[in-house]
């Protein structure tokens, strides 16, 4: 049993450091002037002052814990701050936490008043320290805060402490061996048994085992073994991920106490004669590096974008995933295993420079025996939290480190070979931009990784946009052949490579189409039967340290992305799923564009005004008005498509998502049609799109009335309006509608639309209008 503790909290950031002496950790502070927040939550959010914050702050919650937990052993779990965390529960201190990003836990069952009113007390920090992991160093923002889910456990005091599990496919079906570790915290020893039950995803038992009774000695955490066989497996793939469910249960003298619950998959990953394999069958990754962060909640948990994410990165022919370059939360792992996306997991042991970290050499020397130690401890917890989910196939250690220095190389080596001994049924691997740098050594790692950026010193070198990438080409085939030369029974795989673009930019080194073309041009040069897989930086852009990456302008927002950071695809997302799914033997669409299935509303279609002359000139109803909207306007934009759309879903950010680029071009583009007493009736927007059959054209879009005024006229008296407007600044207009939208479309063809016919499938759709619509305009049209 739990007690969710997200939700509302009372928060006070710490600049000075002073929350310890001013009391803060004590029940009788008076907090009630705190600012209230809901966790999870990041500094940057919690106040509006405390933009790229480094300090601490302190979060404090009231919770009510049942009589009935007392004599049970209690635990708060968080799964995960940044970066630092020091805990009180009704004044005591109950325990401090150094790693971010990775879960901890604390019992508590002594200092908690079962039957009353808990205060517990976090104060977190993200102060850099050296000696740390990451420390001084890394390449995303530094988002402090409270930033993932937190619970209040109850077990029994002879409990199931950890389960982890290996799970292959094998001739007979599939073999699963469980270790469960199970902890006595009790006044007496116990006799137990453990019992695991295999389940398909259709609810059918297919296995059962049991290991027992054993002796449980006080104070003891006892491992027990299951070994488990499976009939009739279906091994998990990314084209299959298969799951299974294993319940785990703990019971004393005969009567269950304590259950615990995964998910597996059957699979077996390999590297060797210089490829990876994965169920005995040749594997080619494809995939995308993606950050935690979300244009919504900054590096807090969005795990439906996430989702989204995921499933778009499948369909732009990826079947990998790096989660970089700290733990992810762990739902983004679910759903991987569910998807069936394979994984890179990584610690954020990040540009470490070994003893150089600080000026001192003495003091430096000792800095890093304690980063490698703070990495080691990382590894383990990653490992330990991480390794029942099918799609994790590497264990990152480091990214980008300083292989030259010989304590760093050493250290690399060091925690890959830890990670073998943890976990010898996957890989592990260090990620380096030094390789090709003699010092670089791979000797202990199953599988080369690389990142390298040619492209991008050749436009840094350039600063325009005629860049010649041939040699980039050359780069990556001449490089990597080198590479392997050193190692050849090692597959390469190239875990980094990209470009920078600006959406909507053109003619200059931050130009969408050569982004596009450098990551055409790059993938060019990985084609040699030894790289086992290409992954491109990055899904999308993200928040970013501005001062650490000049080159960029000191731009807050990485501009590496595919996508933007509101998901808007670039030119480089289309070249870069055209080329994957052409790799993996996926069937191509001939347009630049998504094929677009028939939804409620049907076919997607669009209309086209050749010129905005002869503009119909309809007037708005007697008492109607019509204004612009302003950029903060977004709430009542949203209420109004709310009110008049049956079956778009118009979630409270899609006004962010498609105008948070440009807002300010609101405030001449978009417009609200108001009533006698100011309220908001209907919209329209009169936007624009520079690369439109690469032409420069007007786009009526989002164009919505309530119902309360539906059949008044608004509809055409708001497109006499924008289409006014639209004439000032261009000469063309288009629009988007769908098919079974016929009175829109009889609007649109009164107004001078005609449908376009140059799309993919536009023929077939406009078939449909025409039997549904008799319209002048439809019937002389040939399809």
């Amino acid at each position: 049993m739990t007690i969710d503790l997200t939700g509302l909290w009372r928060f006070q950031p710490d600049p000075a450091a002073v929350g310890e002496a001013y009391g803060y950790p004590e029940p009788d502070y008076d907090h009630h002037r705190w600012r209230e927040v809901w966790v999870p939550v990041d500094f940057e959010t919690c106040h509006p002052a405390l933009e790229t914050y480094e300090g601490a702050g302190w979060f404090r919650r009231w919770v009510s814990v049942p009589a009935e937990w007392r004599d049970r052993r209690v635990a708060v779990d968080f799964a995960g701050v940044n970066t630092h965390a020091s805990v009180w529960v009704n004044g005591h201190m109950v325990g401090c936490c150094e790693d971010p990003f990775l879960p901890f836990s604390f019992d508590v069952q002594r200092h908690l008043s079962c039957g009353d009113d808990n205060l517990i007390v976090v104060r977190i920090d993200n102060e850099r320290r050296p000696g740390e992991v990451p420390g001084l160093q890394r390449g995303w923002r530094n988002y402090g805060g409270f930033l993932r889910d937190a619970v209040l456990r109850q077990t029994p005091l002879c409990h199931i402490a950890d389960v982890q599990s290996v799970a292959v496919p094998a001739e007979d079906g599939g073999h699963l061996d469980l270790q469960v570790s199970v902890r006595n915290s009790g006044a007496t020893g116990a006799r137990a048994t453990v019992t695991a039950e295999v389940v398909t995803s259709e609810g059918v038992l297919v296995s059962r085992a049991a290991d027992g009774p054993h002796l449980l000695p006080v104070g003891q955490t006892v491992p027990l073994g299951l070994a488990l066989g499976v009939a009739g497996v279906q091994p998990w793939s990314p084209d299959h991920p298969r799951l299974y469910t294993v319940r785990v249960t703990l019971a004393l003298d005969g009567h269950p106490v304590d259950t615990e619950v995964l998910r597996v998959g059957f699979r077996t990953i390999e590297a060797c004669k210089g490829q990876l394999w994965l169920n005995g069958s040749q594997l080619f990754l494809t995939g995308y590096n993606r950050h935690e962060d979300s244009w919504e909640t900054n590096m807090c948990p969005d795990l439906a974008d996430t989702r989204r994410d995921l499933l778009a990165m499948k369909e732009a022919g990826a079947n990998f995933v790096r989660l970089c370059h700290y733990p992810h939360h762990p739902g983004e792992l679910d759903l991987c295993d569910e998807i069936g996306l394979l994984v890179m997991d990584e610690i954020p042991l990040y540009w470490w420079s070994g003893t150089a970290e600080v000026e001192d050499p003495i003091a430096g020397r000792e800095v890093a025996v304690q980063k490698l130690a703070a990495a080691k401890r990382q590894l383990e917890t990653l490992i330990r939290r991480d390794r029942n989910h099918p799609s994790v196939i590497f264990w990152s250690v480091s990214n980008e480190t300083h292989e030259d220095r010989p304590e760093v190389a050493a250290g690399n080596g060091t925690l890959v070979h830890l990670a073998q001994a943890l976990d010898p049924t996957r890989l592990a691997v260090h990620v380096s931009n030094h390789w090709q740098d003699q010092s670089t050594v791979f000797e202990a790692d199953d599988v080369v990784c690389v990142n390298a950026y040619p492209s991008v010193r050749l436009a840094q070198q350039t600063n325009s946009a005629d860049v010649d990438l041939a040699p980039s080409t050359a780069f990556w085939r001449t490089e990597l052949a080198r590479l392997h030369g050193s190692y050849p029974d090692k597959p390469i795989l190239v875990t980094e490579f990209g470009y920078t673009s600006f959406l909507d930019v053109v003619d200059n080194a931050f130009s969408g189409e050569l982004h596009a073309a450098v990551l055409e041009a790059e993938f060019a040069g990985m084609d040699a039967p030894y790289i086992c897989g290409a992954t491109v930086w990055c899904w999308a852009d993200h928040a970013w340290p501005p001062a650490t990456f000049k080159f960029c302008g000191r731009l807050a927002v990485s501009p590496y992305g595919v996508l933007t950071r509101d998901r808007r695809r670039k030119p480089a997302y289309w070249t870069a799923r055209r080329a994957f799914r052409t790799r993996q033997g996926a069937l191509q669409t001939t347009t630049s564009v998504a094929p677009s299935e028939p939804g409620p509303d049907g076919r997607e279609i669009h209309m086209v005004r050749p010129h905005l002359k002869d503009i119909p000139q309809v007037a708005l109803p007697a008492g109607l008005s019509i204004r612009t909207l302003r950029p903060d306007e977004g709430g009542l934009w949203t209420d109004i498509w709310r009110d008049a759309d049956r079956h778009l879903p118009i979630d409270a950010m899609l006004f962010y998502r498609e105008f948070g680029d440009d807002l300010q071009a609101l405030r001449w583009r978009s417009f609200v049609v108001q009533d006698e007493q100011g309220a908001g009736v209907g919209t329209i927007t009169a936007w624009y799109d520079r690369n439109y059959k690469g032409e420069d054209y007007g786009q009526i879009h989002w164009v919505a009335v309530r119902r309360a005024y539906w059949g008044r006229g608004l509809g055409k008296a708001m497109m006499t309006h924008a289409l006014n407007q639209m004439a000032q600044w261009h000469t063309r207009a288009f629009l988007g509608t769908q098919t079974k939208r016929l009175a829109a479309i009889k609007i649109y063809l009164d107004f001078g639309f005609v449908p376009d016919l140059d799309r993919e499938g536009s023929r077939n759709a406009w078939r449909e209008v025409k039997r549904a619509l008799p319209h002048p305009v439809l019937q002389a049209l040939v399809l």
